[in-house]
């Protein structure tokens, strides 16, 4: 014993962290300041570490990363991790973690991602590493299975006390109930533990703290027929409504299902105060439209375009896909912005998105640029493409005459077979965009 415990005073801090260390695949050391970045491998012979490659921006390791990312995980990943919602974290936590699935030689595969400061006195500099959790993650759901398989009615019953403010039993032969758990939030509203009518006391004296704008609907959903219809053919009956708590609205949902599904006359009710969980998907949904939508133009922005690149890129690996860029450019801004003025700059950028959306009005329109916008064309918007681009370059040719707002455009259809990506079919239309936009510059010189 006095051996091994001149051992362990014996190891060093970084004896420990790297050990702690060896099952990460791939380490990153992220400055946030200037998105550059250094990924690091560790060397053969000894503890130490070698460069394996240095990058200018952040987006790189997403990019990287969401393209081997398990089809189903894509949305979780691209929400996650982002230079944004790792800093937000890390100013709360220690750490950041995310767990995920990523195509390993074809199969998902269980992976963990960690990001740390490197020190608290430097915020800038984080260190984002990977590490392979598959086998981990699957003998913890191997563990969970027989845990499942050895559940008794008071483990069930256990389990929902747990996460429920309150629980009822309710006999539904004779409507008797008995109140298994309620929290002291849901005890202040003073209602009886157990009682002779369940479905009385929930449709009269628990009606009373209903929403008034969900009274309506609670009620055609909380009556014994409804409930017992929803039960003899799924297995849960889920409601969320509102109660007026401290004079607010606060979310709460209830959920019920039977005891056993050889047990036709007893059934379980938990309900769950669930106001903050909205609250946050509330704003999580309001942030993420904040960020898909451009505040000048009112189209999508460029994450949104990102977003839709990599759907439209997933649809490529998959064979399935048909669609065409167009991509514009507005002409002139520079000297407008010169001459009048950045305000002056701003409402022209806007007359030019006009006009793309007016033309391209079935598709999706992204402002991807100062003067850039992109438009992914699908549909009856693909099917009509050529119609489109006459229709947008004579409104075009027709202001450059008047002196109006003058927009290159370049179009490109996808290449089945040839490309690879969404960028492929990018490349050649804003290729053809400059090619149209010298185009219209050699002609407005002839017309003057």
């Amino acid at each position: 014993m006095e051996t091994e415990v001149q051992y362990i005073h014996s190891l060093k801090y970084e004896d420990i962290t790297r050990t702690l260390a060896r099952d990460f695949f791939r380490i990153f050391c992220v400055n946030t300041d200037n998105d550059k970045f250094v990924e690091f491998i560790p060397h053969e012979n000894d503890h130490t570490l070698d460069i394996r490659m240095q990058g200018e921006d952040f987006k790189e390791i997403v990019r990287d990363f969401e393209n081997i990312t398990y089809a189903e995980d894509i949305d979780t990943v691209h929400t996650a991790f982002t230079k944004g919602n790792i800093l937000k974290v890390l100013n709360d936590d220690d750490s950041f973690s995310l767990n995920y699935r990523m195509l390993i030689d074809g199969k998902a595969t269980y992976v963990r991602l960690k990001a740390a400061r490197v020190k608290q006195e430097d915020p800038a500099h984080i260190l984002i590493a990977f590490s392979n959790t598959d086998a981990h993650m699957r003998r913890l759901a191997m563990y969970e299975r027989t845990m499942q398989n050895h559940l008794t009615y008071a483990g069930i019953a256990e389990a929902l006390a747990y996460d429920y403010d309150c629980i009822y039993y309710i006999n539904t032969k004779s409507n008797e109930y008995i109140e298994y758990k309620s929290s002291d939030e849901y005890k202040k509203f003073g209602f009886p533990a157990e009682g002779s009518d369940f479905f009385d006391f929930y449709t009269k004296d628990f009606y009373k703290l209903i929403y008034a704008s969900d009274k309506e609907t609670y009620m055609r959903a909380v009556n014994k027929k409804n409930l017992m219809n929803v039960l003899s053919v799924d297995r849960l009956f889920l409601l969320t409504f509102r109660i007026l708590e401290n004079g607010q609205p606060t979310y709460f949902r209830m959920k019920a299902t039977r005891m056993a599904a050889e047990d036709n006359h007893h059934i379980v009710i938990g309900l769950s105060n669930i106001d903050e969980s909205i609250k946050r998907r509330a704003h999580y949904e309001m942030m993420a439209e904040l960020a898909n939508r451009d505040s000048l133009t009112g189209v999508k922005s460029k994450h949104a375009y990102n977003e839709a690149e990599t759907r439209f890129n997933i649809e490529i690996e998959n064979g399935s896909c048909e669609f065409a860029v167009a991509v514009c450019d507005v002409n002139g801004l520079k000297q407008i912005n010169d001459s009048l003025g950045h305000k002056a700059g701003d409402k022209h950028i806007q007359d030019a998105c006009a006009i793309v959306c007016k033309v391209f009005k079935h598709s999706p329109v992204f402002r991807i640029g100062g003067d850039e916008f992109a438009v992914l064309l699908k549909g009856s918007d693909y099917e009509s493409r050529k119609e489109l681009m006459q229709t947008i370059n004579q409104i075009v040719e027709e202001n450059r005459d008047q002196g109006k707002v003058v927009v290159s455009v370049g179009l490109s259809d996808f290449l089945a077979g040839k490309d690879k990506s969404v960028a492929d079919v990018f490349e050649r239309a804003d290729a053809l965009m400059y090619q149209r936009k010298i185009e219209l510059k050699g002609s407005a010189d002839k017309v003057r």
